[in-house]
């Protein structure tokens, strides 16, 4: 079906806006669980092959079943669907899927819907009146019921005061966030997003902010952590065991759940238990390929692997996913984008690639202009290479703008 405008079952579809609409309202999909839908909507109640749908999806990239298992579940989730009794996406033992609900575009509905209008007119002017009179007796003996706030609503605000208390790490926030997190599993001691969180929140806590080393500055990784000593404590290794059950759970839940997957990894890592940890964060980018926190935390974790050839491509791909996404979360990706290009451009530069690193300099600085770090590690390598003309230009611009020198 060519249109990018159609009606699937009680759900209109927008292609273009990756959105669906249906009686509770709309629901955002993302641009691959959309292209899923479209596909096929093309050929309502014909089989489709995992293999004909992969290579649709994803071209000559070759994946595995569990990614096209979890674009359809996310479909499914969207739908309001069920694998065992489907209403839209029916699996097709052995053989793929196919959708069972009818399909048409807007204009075919409103044809279909004026032919047969005039012949119901007048059966709904007089079941109108019936209802209308029915709704007033029955109003007259009745009392209103106060409105209650939707639970939903209250574990959503949670949720989202929650994140943006984590974001932040700082010690106070952490603990807010823990609180934040508590409070909406009150609400649905099954909310994956929130036991995700709270996995986090715990993790962070024993990585940041408790034991030796944890006051003034503190630690700021997990591998300082690790290098304390702290994460080895009982006390530690109580809580770490804590959060990995958490994020096992919500990853139970929702299988489909990138952050509760990326929670998982990081108190795994915490934990020490490296390998686990490494399949974890891979399944996240199974899910979503462009999650960059996975990436950040995969590069470390390959580091402490002992396999730094394998931790700065991570990097790199974390840089390029933050791009794509920044227009969607500034506050979130700012404070992360800038290090991570400086931290690619110094292990270039303690390679000997000199020209890769002035050229992760010059990107750092082309997001961040007066980025103090880059300006001076792009004015060394111009000193080193003979331009120090250039380097000191640099040097000179940031003292004025800044009051910074190099």
């Amino acid at each position: 079906m060519a249109a990018r405008h159609v009606i699937i079952g009680e759900w209109s579809v927008d292609a273009r806006a990756n959105q669906i609409t249906g009686p509770d309202g709309t629901v955002e999909l993302e641009p691959r669980v959309m292209d899923l839908l479209i596909l096929l909507a093309g050929q309502p109640g014909e089989v489709m092959s995992k293999d004909e749908i992969a290579k649709a999806l994803w071209g000559e990239v070759h994946v595995n079943d569990d990614a096209l298992t979890r674009t359809v579940f996310k479909l499914r989730k969207a739908l309001g669907d069920e694998a065992r009794n489907s209403r839209y996406v029916a699996t097709v033992p052995k053989r793929g899927y196919r959708l069972v609900a009818d399909v048409s575009t807007p204009a075919e509905r409103l044809a279909a819907t004026a032919e047969t209008w005039h012949r119901k007119a007048l059966i709904g002017t007089v079941v109108l009146v019936v209802l209308f009179l029915a709704a007033f007796l029955y109003g007259l003996t009745q009392s209103p019921e106060p409105e209650a706030d939707a639970p939903q609503d209250a574990i959503t605000r949670l949720l989202e005061r929650a994140d943006g208390f984590y974001s932040q790490f700082r010690r106070a926030d952490n603990e807010s966030a823990l609180r934040l997190y508590t409070d909406a599993l009150e609400l649905d001691p099954d909310n994956a997003p929130a036991l995700a969180g709270l996995a986090n929140a715990l993790t962070q806590r024993q990585i940041r902010y408790e034991g030796p080393g944890s006051q003034g500055q503190g630690r700021t990784t997990l591998t300082q952590a690790l290098q304390s000593g702290w994460l080895d404590s009982e006390t530690a290794q109580a809580a770490l065991e804590r959060a990995v059950a958490l994020a096992r759970r919500a990853t139970d839940i929702d299988p489909s759940h990138t952050r509760a997957w990326r929670a998982l990894g990081l108190a795994l890592s915490a934990a020490g238990e490296f390998a686990q940890a490494e399949r974890a964060y891979e399944r996240a980018l199974v899910i979503d390929p462009d999650d960059w926190g996975t990436m950040i935390n995969l590069s470390e974790l390959y580091t402490l692997m002992g396999a730094p050839d394998r931790s700065t491509p991570y990097l790199e791909q974390a840089w390029g996913a933050m791009e794509r996404r920044y227009a969607v979360d500034p506050v979130e990706i700012r404070p992360w984008h800038s290090e991570v290009g400086l931290v690619v451009a110094r292990r270039k530069q303690e390679t000997g690639a000199n020209e890769e690193a002035e050229l992760w300099y010059r990107r750092v600085l082309t997001l961040d202009p007066l980025n103090a770090e880059a300006v001076r590690g792009l004015s060394g390598l111009l000193a080193a290479s003979g331009d120090a003309e250039a380097a000191a230009s640099l040097c000179t611009d940031l003292q004025q703008a800044t009051g910074e020198t190099c």
